[in-house]
């Protein structure tokens, strides 16, 4: 299909009324392999295409989504799009206006060294296998399941402002599920690797070394004691750093969420909300890192955004739309979960930066208090600014000592009283394991940072 028939398409929407107009045209191949227990239970591999055209009209938004790309579904699709838009029209109580945009023409591939389509299913397998095989020899792990994917998504973004991108990414990402077991006690636990990148993740990432990680970490949390509760500091690791930042912070600086009124930080930007040490950024630049992309699905261009300088607000993540209800321009902050859904605010690779400390400074001066690493959820309250998350494993510290391992442990507190609370950032910055972020829409993201001490922290 050329580009011809999506600008006439695009024409023709601005003909109808509508003042502005796009076209997100997707197509993507994936593999998915999951292996329990030794027995491979699904292997699959196929494609998807299809396109969503998107309309603003009289202020209101209109979107359909087609699975056939050609000059009659394309049509179908503005038509319909134009029919919602003129639907919600007579009943908006708002009308909605975009920021300026670049145009931008551009052909980009984020090539992958090794194609994980040129790999053999044979070799994914193995992977699996050797997996599964290295944690069951762990004693006290009751059920192992392991799962390869991998995806190429190309996407091809026009607008009726003359932006016309295409942009081919791959990532892939391998991960283990667990069920360890000692008489009548259980627990689960997970881990990943994964990346914006091919199969070359296997060379930076040894997957079997992380299964028995993971592994390890669930039987020793099985023989743990029960958290202490009470106010203490604590230290946090890489992942837990990483999903304070994301979900705690994070969420409160998506331009959608602030200007609903759902946020505390609306109406902050220039003031002093976290301890001078403090720098937070969301960026979709990062080499291999999973939540990183080249352009949004607005067609504005991915960026670095720092979101907290030393302690300072100092900006949001927006798309077109709230960055013009804020009087900003959009970062690069709009992203959809496929060709078929309609961007939203999101972010990409999250992190608190580095600092001074290195990892025994951290703790040298603790006298008693919580060593706390990754998470296994927890709630967040954006208005409130209020939090709680569970820790998958802690331990206790003693005169600057990691000592004895704990279970059961969640942290709680507010988010800017945290963030006033810190009292010492590492020097180790990492991102933490890979995920997706559910917002209504799954998209891969990073999250991160360094182990940072709380000087004071709820803990139950």
């Amino acid at each position: 299909m050329g580009d011809f028939l999506e600008e006439a398409i695009l024409d023709e929407g601005i003909k109808k009324g509508a003042t502005y107009c796009d076209i997100r045209i997707g197509k993507v191949r994936r593999t998915s392999l999951e292996v329990k227990d030794g027995e491979l239970k699904k292997a699959s591999s196929g494609e998807e295409e299809g396109a969503g055209v998107r309309v603003l009209y009289n202020g209101v938004w209109g979107f359909f989504t087609i699975n056939e790309i050609s000059k009659d579904s394309l049509k179908t699709a503005l038509r319909n799009a134009l029919d919602m838009a003129k639907s919600g029209s007579s009943v908006a109580r708002e009308r909605v206006k975009i920021g300026p945009g670049e145009t931008i023409k551009d052909n980009i591939r984020w090539k992958p060294k090794i194609d994980p389509f040129d790999v053999p299913i044979e070799r994914k397998y193995k992977i699996l296998a050797e997996m599964d095989s290295a944690i069951h020899e762990i004693e006290g792990v009751h059920t192992v399941t392991t799962a390869y994917s991998d995806g190429t998504i190309y996407t091809h973004f026009l607008n009726s402002e003359g932006s016309d991108i295409q942009a081919e990414i791959t990532r892939t990402l391998a991960q283990v599920n667990l069920v360890a077991r000692e008489g009548a006690k259980v627990i689960g636990y997970r881990g990943r690797v994964g990346g914006t990148c091919g199969f070359e993740l296997f060379d930076m990432f040894d997957p079997v070394e992380k299964g028995v990680k993971v592994g390890e970490s669930a039987v020793r949390v099985l023989k743990a004691k029960r958290s202490p509760s009470g106010r203490f500091p604590v230290v946090t690791d890489h992942d837990l750093t990483g999903v304070f930042v994301h979900e705690a912070l994070g969420h409160a600086t998506e331009g959608d969420i602030v200007t609903s009124g759902d946020s505390i930080l609306e109406g902050q930007i220039g003031n002093k909300i976290a301890a001078d040490n403090i720098t937070i950024i969301d960026d979709s630049t990062l080499k291999n890192a999973f939540g990183s992309y080249p352009y949004d699905d607005e067609g504005v261009k991915g960026k670095r955004k720092i979101l907290i300088q030393d302690g300072v607000l100092e900006g949001f993540i927006l798309n077109r739309e709230t960055a013009h209800k804020l009087g900003m321009e959009s970062n690069g902050g709009a992203r959809a979960e496929s060709f078929a859904a309609r961007p939203l605010v999101r972010m990409s690779n999250t992190y608190i930066d580095k600092g001074d400390y290195n990892f025994e400074e951290i703790f040298e001066d603790i006298k008693y208090g919580i060593y706390a690493k990754g998470t296994r959820g927890g709630e967040v309250d954006t208005a409130k600014g209020s939090f709680q998350f569970s820790a998958q494993e802690a331990f206790l510290i003693e005169k600057g000592e990691i000592t004895t391992p704990l279970k059961d442990v969640s942290l709680s507190g507010m988010t800017l009283q945290i963030l006033r609370n810190i009292d010492a950032v590492g020097n180790d910055l990492a991102l933490g394991d890979p995920g997706f972020c559910g917002k209504g829409q799954l998209v891969p993201v990073g999250d991160g940072g360094p182990h940072i001490r709380i000087k004071e922290a709820a803990v139950g």
